[in-house]
C-alpha cells in the first residue's frame, strides 16, 4: 500500500497533467484570438471601431456591448479567427449591428482587424455562421422604407476573405 504522501503527490500530478491538457486543447481547439476567451474584452476591442458618439458624463446608459458570435479558420492560414457583433449603444433606440473579424495569427496583445462586415444594411437581429471558409450573415434588417423600430427584410450576406480582405460575394433578401 502507498503511503499518504505517495498518494497526495499522485493526486496533485494527476491535476497538474489535467490542467496542463485542458489548457493546450483549448488553445488548440480555439485558437489564436479566440484562446483568450473570457480574458479578451471584446467590447473594449471593438469600440474604438465602432466609431461612436463621445458619451457625455453621466450618461450611464453608455456601455458597449459585444459577443462572439463565432470562430473558425477564415484565411486558410490554419488558425481561427474570431467574429464579434456589436454596435453603437442608444439611451432610446437599437443602432445597426456590425461583425467584425479579428485575427486568429494575431500575436500583439490587441486582437487585428481584419474586416466588418454587414455596415452595408441596417441588421437589427444578426446570426453568425461559418463554413467552407465564408461567413454569412441573417436576420432582420430596416430597408430605407421603414422606420428604425421595424424591420421589414430578411437578408443573408455570405463573405469570403481573399487574401487582402473581406468581400461580399452574394447577398439574399426576402
Amino acid at each position: 500500500m502507498r503511503s499518504l504522501s505517495e498518494r497526495t503527490s499522485s493526486r496533485y500530478a494527476i491535476r497538474a497533467g489535467a490542467a496542463a491538457l485542458t489548457a493546450a486543447l483549448t488553445t488548440v481547439l480555439t485558437g489564436g484570438v479566440a484562446a483568450a476567451g473570457a480574458a479578451t474584452d471584446w467590447a473594449s476591442v471593438v469600440e474604438p471601431e465602432l466609431g461612436c458618439l463621445e458619451p457625455r458624463p453621466g450618461d450611464d446608459w453608455y456601455v458597449v456591448r459585444a459577443r462572439v458570435a463565432a470562430t473558425g479558420d477564415l484565411t486558410g492560414d490554419g488558425r481561427r479567427e474570431t467574429v464579434v457583433v456589436s454596435s453603437c449603444p442608444s439611451p432610446t433606440s437599437s443602432n445597426p449591428l456590425i461583425a467584425f473579424v479579428y485575427d486568429g495569427a494575431a500575436k500583439s496583445p490587441e486582437p487585428r482587424l481584419l474586416g466588418k462586415l454587414g455596415e452595408n444594411r441596417y441588421f437589427k437581429s444578426m446570426k453568425v455562421t461559418l463554413g467552407g471558409g465564408q461567413v454569412r450573415l441573417h436576420g432582420k434588417v430596416v430597408s430605407d422604407r421603414a422606420p428604425n423600430c421595424c424591420p421589414d427584410l430578411t437578408v443573408e450576406q455570405t463573405y469570403r476573405w481573399d487574401r487582402a480582405k473581406f468581400r461580399m460575394t452574394a447577398e439574399r433578401t426576402a
